[in-house]
Formats: structure tokens, C-alpha cells, sequence
């Protein structure tokens, strides 16, 4: 069975407001015998215990070896994927999916469709900071991370009164905006707390079965989920192996660009320890690099090592998705215009009727 390597970088679990680690990184490569020997070459003299990112970075020396790494042409969009989230924006997203969406779907309005639910996320984060002021938007964002959390009703109660000071403002300031927060006073803390986890806020989930999802595509078959012992995927396990089950019947779920096939071609999953598995360590440099490149502010700098970086995986789009803001708003700019078709279900809410065991999402076995 073919494996593919995974590794992350930024992950602080539930803890999305870390100004010092904004960006989470997951990526992936899969490397030939030998397409690996050709890469450790950059790495001579530097093949220690563990090649890391972390190291690597300090000098000029290990930068230089990392922009050659990347520059590499054993690295390239058919070897190397990997999943980038600003985790600031994720928690507007995850507000828009758990608090929005109800709203929209008791009016009739599919809010996934033509990359609506993108659309209110882009725009929220744009003018929220303006219309509540920063310091309002940041403590509304911090009291929803917070309920999520603890799903207690003390927690709840802080949410809801922030929503209700936020609402209050921008039903004179800014009314056409209120409905967005106004939807939050609409929550029953009975039926919404049950229905969250520690997986809720985890960026571990979209960013693994999006790239799950890619390489049982590109590979055309089942593969070997390999992983660094240290960060198994621990709660997030279980469901990838659900969404994987070859039991569940074939189906590509989502809109326009925005679709998967199942199950996912994971064939097996297997925790390692990275400093025994090179093309782990390959993973922990593509992540560490473009986790430095999305927070650095030097990025812009021509010449700069971030600046470097970023221009590699740009021109090699070894970005294949993520989680990320925009001004965009209209579906044309989001590439999300294409009505679904008849019989077509959003992705977020095929994979839970996955997790719930849905009858439909199985395969039909004969006699039964």
C-alpha cells in the first residue's frame, strides 16, 4: 500500500486567539526511494537525529538548505500537499456555521449553496472589527471559542450577553449587519451544547480530510495515512476512519469546487516516530516553512527567506486549500456559482450524517 507522510505545524488545539501562532499548518508529501536520497543531499552534514524546521530556521546555513529543499524539483504539486488555516478566521467560520446557518435553514435557504456561508464568513471579518470596534468583535470571538470549550451553561450566558450588547448596537448603527449577530439570541443552549466536543474548533479536522481526501484522488486508491507518533491524530481518529469505511456507499458530497468523494481512501493509519521516518521530517520542513511564510511580515520582502519560501509554494501550488480570509463576497470571485444539482449535499452536512450512521450513506448489501 503506498503511504503518505503528514506532519503540522501551529496547532494549539482549541486555543484559535493565539496572537503569537495565528496560522496552523497540515502537510503532506509522498516521496519515491529515490526522490528522498536526492532531497537529503540539501541536508548534508545536517542529517542528525531529526531534520526540523524549527532548527533549520536559525541560521543561514539551514535556511539556505531549506530554499534549496523546496526548490527542489522531487518537490512539487504531485509530491507535496499541504493545508493552511488562519485560526482567527476559522472561529468566524465555525460561528457562521453553528449559530448562522440554523437561521438561514428555517428560512428555506441552503447556506452552503453558491458559497453563501463563505461569503457571510469573509464579510463578517471585514467589517465587524469596524462596525463593533476591535476590542467588542475580539471579546465576542473569545466568549464563542470560550462556550465552545467548556459547553457549560456559565460559559453560554457570557456569549449570549455579549451577543445581546452587540446586537443592541447594531440594530441602530448598522441594522442591515444585526441579523448576523442577532441570530446568536435565537440559540437554545439545551439543544446546541450537547451537540458540540472537543473536536469542534480543532483544525486537525477540515485540514485531514481535505488532504485525505486529495490523495486518495491523486493516488487512485487506498493508502497508508502515515503520522508523527507525538501528534497522533488522537479524537479526530475515529471519524477519519468512519468517513473512510469501505462500507459507505461511493458519493461526492458538495458544491461547485467545493466536493469530496467517499469514503476516503485511507486505508490504514499508522503513528511513527519522526526521528526514524525521514519523509516525516520532510513534512515537519514543508509546514515549519509555510507556518513562518504565512506570519511573517517579511514575507513581501524580495529576497527574504520567508519571501523565498512563499514564492516556492506559489509557483509550485503546493497549497491545495485551507481556511483563509478575503474581500470576496460575490460566487463569480469565490469560484463557487454552480448551482448544485438535484440530489447534491453540502459537504459539512454529509459527513456528519457519516458520523451519525446514517442508512443512506451505506452501501445497499444484497438480502438485506
Amino acid at each position: 500500500m503506498k503511504r503518505v507522510f503528514f506532519d503540522e505545524s501551529g496547532n494549539t488545539g482549541q486555543n484559535l486567539l493565539d496572537a503569537t501562532d495565528p496560522v496552523f499548518v497540515l502537510s503532506s508529501c509522498r516521496f519515491e526511494p529515490e526522490q528522498e536520497a536526492a532531497l537529503l543531499k540539501h541536508f548534508a552534514g545536517r542529517q542528525g537525529p531529526e531534520l526540523k524546521f524549527s532548527r533549520l530556521r536559525r541560521n543561514e546555513a539551514g535556511q539556505r538548505a531549506v530554499v534549496a529543499f523546496l526548490q527542489a524539483a522531487e518537490v512539487n504539486h504531485v509530491s507535496v500537499a499541504s493545508y493552511i488555516i488562519n485560526k482567527r478566521f476559522m472561529i468566524v467560520t465555525k460561528y457562521c456555521d453553528i449559530v448562522v446557518e440554523p437561521t438561514f435553514r428555517e428560512a428555506g435557504v441552503d447556506f452552503y449553496e453558491k458559497g453563501l456561508n463563505i461569503a457571510t464568513a469573509n464579510l463578517l471579518a471585514m467589517v465587524m472589527p469596524t462596525y463593533l470596534n476591535p476590542v467588542t468583535w475580539d471579546r465576542f470571538l473569545a466568549a464563542f471559542v470560550r462556550m465552545i470549550r467548556e459547553r457549560n451553561l456559565s460559559a453560554f450566558q457570557d456569549f449570549r450577553r455579549l451577543a445581546e450588547l452587540a446586537y443592541n448596537h447594531l440594530e441602530h448603527a448598522e441594522p442591515e449587519m444585526a441579523s448576523h449577530i442577532g441570530a446568536s439570541l435565537l440559540i437554545d443552549p439545551a439543544q446546541l451544547l450537547p451537540m458540540l466536543d472537543d473536536s469542534t474548533l480543532d483544525p486537525l479536522v477540515p485540514s485531514y480530510y481535505f488532504l485525505a481526501g486529495r490523495w486518495g484522488v491523486r493516488l487512485g486508491g487506498p493508502f497508508e495515512l502515515v503520522v508523527d507518533k507525538s501528534k497522533m491524530l488522537a479524537t479526530q481518529e475515529g471519524l477519519l476512519r468512519k468517513l473512510s469505511d469501505p462500507n459507505l456507499a461511493p458519493f461526492r458530497a458538495g458544491y461547485d469546487r467545493r466536493t469530496m468523494e467517499f469514503p476516503l481512501r485511507v486505508g490504514d493509519i499508522t503513528a511513527v516516530d519522526s526521528r526514524n521516518q525521514r519523509q516525516v521530517q520532510f513534512a515537519d520542513i514543508v509546514g515549519g516553512a509555510l507556518a513562518r511564510a504565512a506570519n511573517s511580515s517579511a514575507t513581501r520582502l524580495e529576497g527574504s527567506f520567508e519571501n523565498r519560501i512563499f514564492k516556492a509554494f506559489s509557483s509550485k501550488e503546493l497549497i491545495v486549500g485551507g481556511i483563509w480570509p478575503s474581500r470576496d463576497v460575490d460566487p463569480v470571485r469565490l469560484d463557487t456559482d454552480e448551482a448544485p444539482l438535484p440530489g447534491q449535499i453540502a459537504l459539512a452536512e454529509y459527513t456528519t450524517m457519516i458520523a451519525r450512521g446514517v442508512s443512506r450513506t451505506r452501501r445497499i448489501v444484497p438480502g438485506n
